[in-house]
């Protein structure tokens, strides 16, 4: 049993990993303020068809969302990126969007956990 957990534990790490060398390629490209994962990985109850949520925020993002998606997509992209901008984010928070809360509620901050804590206490 504790082989399967280790096992388990490991595989989370990976895909955490995954996501942190995303981060860090997009942040080559783009200044990214913060930076989490949420969803299954961050929960931990994944499975091997799960991606990789990261909730991505950045100044300066294309309102349209082709646009948008073209700069958070990366080579070798990991999951699924989905961009706020610091303005965004602390609205969405507020209307309780699913993705907003859940970087407070259960996210694995990445990056500018100061970042995700002064918006959270704007909205």
């Amino acid at each position: 049993m504790v082989e399967i957990v280790e096992r388990r534990r490991a595989e989370r790490e990976r895909l955490l990993a995954a996501a942190r060398s995303y981060v860090d390629r997009l942040g080559s490209r783009i200044p990214v303020l913060a930076a989490a994962v949420v969803g299954s990985v961050a929960r931990g109850d994944f499975n091997v068809w799960s991606d990789i949520d990261v909730v991505v925020v950045a100044e300066d993002l294309p309102e349209r969302p082709p646009e948008r998606a073209s700069i958070l997509t990366v080579p070798d992209a990991p999951g699924v990126p989905i961009g706020f901008t610091p303005d965004e984010l602390v609205p969405a928070l507020g209307s309780g969007n699913r993705l907003a809360v859940a970087v407070n509620e259960e996210g694995v901050i990445l990056r500018g956990v100061d970042v995700f804590r002064a918006l959270s206490d704007r909205a």
